[in-house]
């Protein structure tokens, strides 16, 4: 698997240390998975690729944590401003442990900052 160094974020005055990475080479479908762990909280974030939707991820050729929504758009996971509008769609929606969410229900409803897709390093 891949995976980038966990990266720590303050979330509703908490801290939560948060990772992305690629799913294994033998997950079928292929996923990326944006984990965050902190204040007794645990969430983990879960892109499985769909390539008949467009839905691409894990080793769909993609930049380690980039995703590509069905619309085309390009997201990368590490950017901390998509981290934490993630992380803030998913623990409204998760109990209050946590759990896995589907990452694409939760794209479909958070607030992601107007350049998600900057530094991505994808093209369209």
């Amino acid at each position: 698997m891949s995976r980038s160094p966990p990266r720590r974020l303050v979330i509703d005055g908490a801290p939560f240390i948060c990772s992305v990475r690629r799913g294994p080479v033998t997950a079928d479908p292929a996923c990326t998975v944006l984990s965050a762990y902190g204040a007794g909280r645990r969430l983990r974030i879960r892109f499985a690729a769909d390539p008949a939707r467009g839905c691409l991820s894990g080793d769909a050729g993609l930049a380690t944590g980039s995703v590509r929504t069905a619309g085309g758009q390009w997201v990368n996971l590490h950017r901390p401003a998509v981290m934490r509008a993630l992380i803030d769609a998913g623990l409204a929606a998760a109990d209050v442990r946590g759990d896995e969410r589907d990452g694409w229900a939760l794209l479909a409803v958070a607030a992601l900052p107007a350049d998600a897709d900057a530094g991505s390093g994808a093209s369209a």
